[in-house]
C-alpha cells in the first residue's frame, strides 16, 4: 500500500469524462471509444491510466450520461484537459459531442484547500 504522504511520487489528479453515444450507435461508439480513443489519450504526455464505466442497465432512466471514463494523470488535471482538447485526436460520428463533459479533479486532503 502506498503512503499518501509520500512526496517522491509525481502528483496525480483525475480527469472525468462523461459521454453518450449517438442514439442507436452504442456498439459502434464503444468499439471506437475503447479501441481507438482511449489508447490515443493514454499516448498523450501525463495520462497514465483510464478506467471505463457504464451506467447499470437497471438505472438508465433519468441518468444523463451512459458512460464515464476516469483518467489518472500525472500533474495538473486541468492542464491534461487542455492537452486533450488541443492535441488533434481522432473523433467519431458515433459520439454525441453536444453532451460531452470533462471535469478535472484535484487531490483532496493533501494540504491544499480549494
Amino acid at each position: 500500500m502506498s503512503d499518501l504522504s509520500d512526496r517522491t511520487q509525481p502528483r496525480r489528479e483525475a480527469l472525468l469524462a462523461l459521454t453518450n453515444p449517438v442514439e442507436g450507435r452504442d456498439e459502434e461508439f464503444r468499439k471506437w471509444y475503447w479501441e481507438t480513443h482511449i489508447p490515443e489519450i493514454l499516448a498523450l504526455p501525463g495520462f497514465v491510466a483510464a478506467r471505463r464505466l457504464r451506467a447499470a442497465d437497471t438505472v438508465t432512466d433519468g441518468v444523463p450520461y451512459r458512460y464515464a471514463t476516469v483518467y489518472e494523470v500525472e500533474g495538473s488535471a486541468e492542464q491534461a484537459r487542455i492537452r486533450l482538447f488541443t492535441s488533434g485526436l481522432s473523433s467519431s460520428d458515433t459520439l454525441d459531442v453536444s453532451s460531452v463533459v470533462m471535469i478535472p479533479y484535484v487531490l483532496e486532503g493533501d494540504g491544499e484547500r480549494g
